[in-house]
């Protein structure tokens, strides 16, 4: 299967360079996708890939299609989103990440340890801003005039907090309709930047598949609802876009067990199930490409995949993509359920990296 490397001049990257440049804060962006609205919706759809939208709705026409980032998935998409740092700046790399600080493998979205239900359990001991310095959202410099729809729960984490930065007024939903009903009030309100996160779609491809009809259905009559709803606010400039794809794997490689792979990693994989970060003394590169079905980045390959890198200090030795619909699991948990998992992302196929932007009375 042909990989797909990330396009940073139209990804999440200059996406979040065109927003921040048009909300004028002061970024230091190398390209942007340009941003021109009186006041705008911003609505992320997670897991709302190209493909997906494609099986559920067919042809959008007012659809245009760019790359999510590397590794494509959520933390490290919004991070860079909403800071408009590329992932070798912002340093967030995936579901889990090393942090030198910290002193090990965390979660970022949670902030904590991968095995862990506690949400931002290290935050007493080390906040957030000091573990990733660079991944202060854009909104942090905005006083006035923005907002934010968000599901319950997520709106007080250290992650929201720092990545997503202050608003000025925050509604927090328990469904969908919900959702619905508090974008519609805060632009009655006249917000000049609203900001919406919409999760169900990844929840479901994750548990059922992408192409399952379950997720089809919810993946269409959820575009639909916000789309009718935006399309008739002519005083919005809406844009409609994913955090990434995904796709259904077929083969579950379970690395705790992969002993002599064990044996050669100075710390267990992080990153992604599909985006495998690897720190090895050993020669990573011929071991892997041998024995798995992995495409295996090393040294100077891999900073083109993040965008850039500004601090080393982030960077792995090795970095490996699988080449099929494998997912590659470390499940810290005894008892997780990360490999009953019928959906997955991260990666560099297609249809992980293809992700809509749809812009309405643009």
């Amino acid at each position: 299967m042909e990989l797909v490397e990330p396009n940073y001049n139209e990804n999440l990257y200059s996406l979040g360079c065109g927003i921040a440049n048009w909300l004028g804060t002061k970024v230091e962006c190398q390209r942007r996708i340009e941003v021109s609205a009186n006041r705008l919706v911003l609505l992320l759809l997670d897991g709302f890939g190209w493909n997906i939208m494609s099986q559920a709705l067919g042809e959008v026409k007012e659809a245009r299609k760019i790359h999510s980032v590397f590794p494509s998935t959520t933390s490290t998409s919004l991070t860079t989103l909403f800071t408009a740092r590329v992932p070798g700046d912002h340093g967030v790399l995936g579901y889990n990440t090393f942090v030198k600080r910290l002193g090990g493998i965390v979660n970022s979205l949670r902030y904590t340890h991968p095995s862990s239900n506690i949400r931002d359990s290290l935050s007493n001991g080390v906040p957030f801003e000091s573990a990733f310095p660079k991944a202060k959202g854009y909104l942090s410099q905005v006083e006035k005039g923005t907002a934010a729809v968000l599901p319950q729960g997520i709106e007080n984490t250290e992650f929201t907090r720092v990545v997503h930065g202050k608003v000025e007024e925050t509604r927090t939903y328990f469904n969908i309709w919900d959702a619905g009903n508090s974008l519609t009030a805060l632009m009655g309100k006249g917000y000049r930047f609203i900001y919406a996160y919409i999760p169900d779609v990844d929840t479901l491809a994750h548990k059922y598949g992408p192409y399952d009809p379950s997720t089809l259905e919810a993946a269409r009559e959820i575009f639909m609802k916000f789309y009718y709803a935006l399309k008739k606010r002519g005083d919005y400039t809406a844009l409609i876009t994913a955090d990434h794809g995904l796709i259904e794997t077929d083969k579950v490689v379970e690395v705790r067990g992969e002993q002599e792979l064990m044996s050669l990693l100075e710390l267990p994989p992080y990153g992604d199930s599909r985006a495998l970060f690897l720190k090895s003394r050993f020669d990573m590169k011929v071991f892997l490409s041998q024995r798995y079905n992995l495409k295996v980045y090393a040294g100077e390959e891999i900073p083109p995949l993040l965008g850039g890198i500004t601090d080393r200090e982030y960077l792995p030795d090795f970095v490996a993509v699988p080449l099929d619909k494998a997912s590659y699991i470390f499940d810290y948990r005894e008892d997780g359920n990360y490999r009953k998992l019928k959906g997955h992302h991260g990666g560099l196929l297609k249809e992980e990296m293809e992700i809509p932007l749809v812009i309405l009375n643009g």
